[in-house]
Parts: structure tokens; C-alpha cells; sequence
């Protein structure tokens, strides 16, 4: 469909939408008369039963975009009330909630109640799976937002396990995460083929079995539609892409009481146009976005999404004038408290435009930016599912690399255009023979310590094996000495004990008895200290259930709280691998135990094809800078090393400690049957 045609159909659909609103604005004054009830009971402080408190969340949710501060008020009444009363249930989704609230507007607070309703989670020992997940969707979200997507990956596929499990049974759960992951995957990608299109087809196929699950209204026809257009998009078909987003249109003419984010529908639109560099029709659907926002102020994500595309437009038609101007005015107004390709490319085209008007300064200092974005972009996304990442990243730096050189050329060409063009032909070759010199010799030496440090690492892992490894022995050795031999002499001198006690009669004798306690104390301690220096159970069970144990034994005898969780499939591992990780995190409950003053800790272990990831938390004091030097602290980092592994350690005062390991597994690690 043309642009012409799809403007007449926009505008006759505003038409409609506005004369069907005014037929049915009598039923719409029945929400606001139930909203005049619940702000009532809300300044009467009434919300100290459940039905209330669900009532204020579902009202909450459903104003969030049209009222923010009254639905805010909601949530925060909610929650009050749901800590008055100790409703579990309304504690975590009222966290939960809020943090959605947060999620356009700021990304750090939203992260922050969502992992809230999740300590919440736990500390009330819920098993609603749903509840739960939906935590978990929001900081995966949120992560995306911010960037760090190896964060946003975990959770979403953490979430995408419970529901191939068939631990979670909510289609509509099911459909958001399955949506979001499809625009995960787009969001994450510089390039659209058929081949990369196609994990986003499967999420979509997914979504699409969901929907089957719901009843047959707007809402679900509306989501079937910006499905199909979005995998239309990720191949490049935005043709076929944008009939589908008429057909959300259509809905919503023809649905009065159906209310979609017609802004949302209109930049995708124009995104599309956009792609297909074909500015002019672009900026029809954006203009659109601007009118509503003038009429009712739109979200700042919705408003910066439009400003961008606006700025795309003004600078695929060579007006850079204007692509400046929007973008000052852009940065100017809003905080940019998230990352995505839409801001770093903004970046791009801020540089391009400045060096199209002649301002070079400005030019490299937009240009700079922009890859530091990009590299920073590039470089965070660690995520399994993407096989093209490595390659993408050397796109990334290929991108530097040639920006500088171009600044750099460009630079040269205008200084040489005074001179004659002898004059230019020599310094052309010159410059060309410098840059190939200079980047054969920095490979070449780049390439020398690349070697260097391989071999370097490699000795030192070597070195560090070598040295747990005689560890290890030394402390087999003397847990059979003290089992067998210390041991031994202990339950003989027992034995005599007891002959002499029946010899001489001494069974109320006080001071003998006593002996026989300490006697069979010492014993006692003695097979726990040998267990402890080689526990049987981890030959004979395996890490998962060798430290299980251990986090209940250690929990049973101390005040802190000890929680264990297993993420994955267990793989059996082989002996010295699993000896060495549960020594590693034996050395961290006990400094938990030791140090931290903490009253909770949280021990995950996550398994996956190819890595094991551990996650020791606490919410102690802390370590100190002193402390993270100590050899404690040294000796968990050499065993991490020699497993040609990386351990993150996160820790501020009083606000607890976060330690995560990351092992690569190889083949050569799994035990095989």
C-alpha cells in the first residue's frame, strides 16, 4: 500500500476513533465512578483486606500509562496495606508492579523493586510460579533496556525453561515472553536475513500456540498481527510488515471500547519506511505521533523513539541543519538513561551531518562517541544463543578502524587541495604506505604478545594445579592419618576405658566418666575434621549432593540462613573438577560464616551445555578493600584460574556481597558412563 493511501486510512480511522468515543462516553464514566470509590478508600486508609489490595493493582495496571501518578498511588497503597495485613501474595506483586511503573522511566529503579518482590519471594517461601516469573520477565526486560545482555538473556531463558517444563500454565506470561524474546533477538542484530530471522520465527510460532489459549478478542487478533509483522521485519519484508500493522489499525476503528498504543503502531510504521530509506513517507506517521503527543503527552521512551526517527528522516533527505537541530533538542530534554542501536546510531548520524556542514571537531567528537557506544554495546553481549556475535564485534572494530581512517583522509584531502595535484598524488601514496606499515607492524607485534601472554597464562595455570593439586593430596594424607591412625588409638583407648570401667566398678565415678566423654568427644571431632578434609559423599554423589549437605550442615549450627538452588540439568563432572569447585565454595560459606555478619546467603548453581555458573550471595557487611587482598580471597581466585575460569566480586558496605563464577565446561571435564 502506498503512503498516500495509507495516510487517507489513518486519518479516516482518527475520525471514527473519535466519533465511536463520544457514543460510548457514557459507559466510560462507570470506570471513573470505580475510581472515585477506590481513591475513597485509599484516603480512608480502608486497603487491609485482599480484595481490596487486588482491586487497587489490577486498577493501577490498568491506568499505568494513561494516569502514571494515580496508578503509582495504587501500587504504593497496595503495598502498605499488603505489609499491614502480611499478605504474601500482594507484597510481591505489588513490588512487581512497581517496578513496571519504573521500567519507561527509570531503568535502575525498576531493576531494584524487581529484585525486591524476589526476596520477598523467597523470604515468604511462595510456590507460585507465575507470580515469581513475572519478576523475572521485568528484570529481563529491564536488563535489555540497559544493555547488559547477558543478564536479560539468563532470565529470559531461565523463565522459557519453567515453561518447557510445564511449571508455568499462563498463556498470557507465556505470549510476553515469547514477544519480548523476538524483539530480544531483533533489537541485538545490525543486519536482517533469513537465516538469522530464524529463532525469531520460532519465538513467534510460540506465541502464536499461546494465543490459541485465549479467547477470541481484539486483544488477541492485535497480538497475532504484530507477530506476523514482526517476523516480516526481521526478514526485510516490510511491505508484507506493514499490512500487518494496518490490520492493528483496522482493530482499532472498528473496536472502539479496544484501546492498542496506536503511537507504537505509527513508529513502526515509519521505522519501516526508514529501513527502506524512504524518508518521505517516514515522516507522515511520525508527524501523527507528534499530534498525539501535543494532545496527551506520550512516554519519554515514545517521545525519544519519535525524535530519533525524525532526526533518520532529516538526514536520509540531506537536511543535516535539522537532524542537528532535533537531536540537540533531544538531548537537551530527556535523560538518556538507556542504550540501544536507535542512540548509538543518533550518534552516528550527529557525526556525519556535522562533517556534511564543514564542523570537524564536532564531527570526530560525535563520531568518537559512537564507538565507544558501539564497542561498549558490542562487547557486553556475551550470550550463547548468538552464534555471530564474534563476528560481529570484529565488524565493530573494522567500523572503528575506518572511521579514524576517514576523519583521517578527509583531514589530509582538504589540507591538500591548496597544493597541486602532484602535490596531492604524493601525499595520497605517502599516507596510504604509512597506514599499511603502521597496521602490518601492529599486527605483527600485537600478534607476538597475544603468544606471549597465551604462553604466559598457560604456564601459570600450569603452576597453579599443579599446586592445588599437591594440596589436595597432602589433605587425603592426612585425613587417612587421622581416620586411620589418630583414629585407631582413639577407639582403643575406648576399648580400654570401658574394660577398666567394668574391672574396677567406676560406672559412678565422676571424673571417669568425664574422661570417657572427652574420649568420645575427641572422636568425634576428629572423623569430622577428616570428612571435611575429603568428604565421601562428593566421590560417591557427586558436587550437587556433597554440597547440599554442606550448606545444611553448616546451616544447622549457625544463625545465618543458608539457601541452595540447582538451575539445569546436573551433569556428573569428573572428580578433580568437582573437588576443586567444592572446595571453592566450602572457602566461601565459610567466609560468609566467619566475616560477613550476614543472616541470609543464597548458593546457585546454574548447568548449561557448554559452562557451570556459581553464584555465592550474601547480606552481610561486606569485604573490604583490604579483605579482597587477603589470602582467603587469593586462594579461591588461584582455584578459579587453574580452572581456566572468571569470578566477578561484587561488595560495598552493609550492602552485602555478590561473588559469581563462570567455568567453561569441555569435553574433557564431563564424566561419561
Amino acid at each position: 500500500m502506498s503512503c498516500g493511501n495509507f495516510a487517507l486510512t489513518v486519518e479516516r480511522y482518527l475520525h471514527l476513533i473519535y466519533r465511536r468515543c463520544k457514543l460510548v462516553s457514557l459507559f466510560l464514566l462507570l470506570p471513573f465512578v470505580l475510581q472515585a470509590q477506590l481513591y475513597s478508600e485509599l484516603e480512608k486508609g480502608a486497603l487491609y483486606d485482599t480484595a481490596s489490595i487486588n482491586k487497587a493493582l489490577q486498577r493501577g495496571a490498568m491506568i499505568r500509562t494513561s494516569n502514571p501518578d494515580s496508578s503509582y498511588r495504587y501500587f504504593n497503597q497496595a503495598l502498605k496495606g499488603s505489609y499491614a495485613i502480611n499478605y504474601d501474595h500482594g507484597v510481591v506483586s505489588s513490588f512487581t508492579e512497581i517496578g513496571k511503573w519504573y521500567y519507561n522511566r527509570n531503568l535502575s529503579l525498576a531493576i531494584r523493586n524487581a529484585r525486591k518482590a524476589l526476596e520477598e519471594y523467597q523470604l515468604r517461601k511462595l510456590s507460585d510460579n507465575t507470580l515469581k516469573n513475572q519478576a523475572y520477565l521485568l528484570l529481563a526486560k529491564s536488563y535489555d533496556a540497559s544493555a547488559v545482555l547477558d543478564s536479560a538473556a539468563y532470565y529470559y531463558y531461565h523463565i522459557n525453561e519453567e515453561i518447557e517444563k510445564g511449571n508455568i500454565k499462563d498463556p498470557g506470561l507465556e505470549i510476553q515472553l515469547y514477544s519480548t524474546l523476538a524483539v530480544f533477538w531483533l533489537n541485538n542484530s545490525s543486519y536482517v536475513d533469513v537465516e538469522y530471522a530464524q529463532p525469531v520465527k520460532y519465538f513467534i510460532s510460540k506465541a502464536q500456540q499461546a494465543l490459541t489459549r485465549l479467547p477470541a478478542k481484539p486483544g488477541t487478533y492485535a497480538e497475532l498481527y504484530r507477530l506476523q509483522a514482526l517476523y516480516y521485519c526481521s526478514i526485510a519484508n516490510f511491505d508484507s510488515a506493514r499490512y500487518f500493522f494496518n490490520k492493528n489499525l483496522q482493530l482499532l476503528a472498528n473496536n472502539p471500547g479496544y484501546s492498542p498504543n496506536l503511537p507504537i503502531i505509527l513508529l513502526n510504521l515509519s521505522n519501516s519506511y526508514i529501513m527502506e530509506k524512504r524518508p518521505a513517507e517516514a515522516k507522515f506517521y511520525i508527524d501523527s505521533v507528534m499530534r498525539l503527543n501535543h494532545a496527551h503527552l506520550l512516554e519519554e521512551r515514545l517521545q525519544i523513539t519519535a525524535n530519533l526517527q525524525l532526526a533518520m528522516v532529516y538526514y536520509q533527505q540531506k537536511k543535516y541543519a535539522n537532524c542537528i537541530s532535533v537531536l540537540d533538542d533531544t538531548w537537551r530534554r530527556f535523560d538518556m538513561n538507556f542504550l540501544n542501536k536507535d542512540v548509538i546510531d543518533a550518534y552516528k548520524i550527529y557525526g556525519d551531518s556535522y562533517e556534511a556542514l564543514g564542523l570537524t571537531d564536532k564531527a570526530i567528537a560525535c563520531k568518537n562517541k559512537y564507538i565507544e557506544l558501539y564497542d561498549s554495546f558490542a562487547t557486553r553481549d556475551k550470550l550463547n544463543m548468538m552464534s555471530k556475535i564474534e563476528s560481529r564485534y570484529r565488524l565493530s572494530e573494522k567500523d572503528k578502524k575506518l572511521a579514524e581512517q576517514n576523519l583521517q583522509i578527509s583531514k589530509a584531502e582538504n589540507n591538500a587541495r591548496q597544493k597541486s595535484l602532484w602535490v596531492i598524488a604524493i601525499s595520497l601514496l605517502a599516507i596510504v604506505g604509512f597506514i599499511i606499515s603502521a597496521l602490518w607492524l601492529r599486527a605483527n607485534r600485537h600478534k607476538q604478545r597475544l603468544l606471549a601472554y597465551r604462553f604466559e597464562k598457560q604456564m601459570e595455570i600450569s603452576r597453579l594445579t599443579y599446586t592445588i593439586a599437591g594440596e589436595e593430596k597432602e589433605r587425603n594424607r592426612i585425613a587417612r592419618e587421622l581416620h586411620d591412625g589418630i583414629g585407631g588409638l582413639l577407639a582403643a583407648a575406648k576399648i580400654n576405658l570401658d574394660l577398666v570401667k567394668k574391672e574396677y566398678h567406676f560406672n559412678n565415678e565422676s571424673n571417669f566418666i568425664e574422661v570417657m566423654q572427652l574420649v568420645d568427644q575427641a572422636a568425634s571431632d576428629l572423623r569430622k575434621t577428616a570428612h571435611n578434609m575429603m568428604p565421601e559423599i562428593l566421590m560417591q554423589d557427586g558436587l550437587v549432593k556433597a554440597l547440599e549437605q554442606f550448606c545444611n550442615s553448616i546451616a544447622s549450627k549457625n544463625t545465618t540462613h543458608i539457601y541452595f538452588e540447582v538451575i539445569g540439568t546436573n551433569i556428573k563432572l569428573k572428580s578433580e573438577l568437582e573437588l576443586s569447585l567444592y572446595r571453592i565454595v566450602q572457602e566461601l560459606v565459610h567466609n560468609i560464616i566467619k566475616h560477613s555478619r550476614a543472616t541470609e546467603a543464597f548458593i546457585q548453581i546454574s548447568f548449561s551445555e557448554d559452562e557451570l555458573n556459581i553464584s555465592v550471595e550474601d547480606n552481610g557487611i561486606g569485604i573490604s578493600s583490604e579483605n579482597k587482598k587477603g589470602l582467603g580471597i587469593k586462594s579461591i581466585q588461584d582455584r578459579v584460574k587453574a580452572l581456566n575460569g572468571n569470578i566477578s566480586i561484587e561488595s560495598g558496605y552493609a550492602r552485602g556481597t555478590n561473588i559469581y563464577i563462570n567455568i567453561a565446561l569441555q569435553k574433557e571435564n564431563i564424566e561419561t558412563i
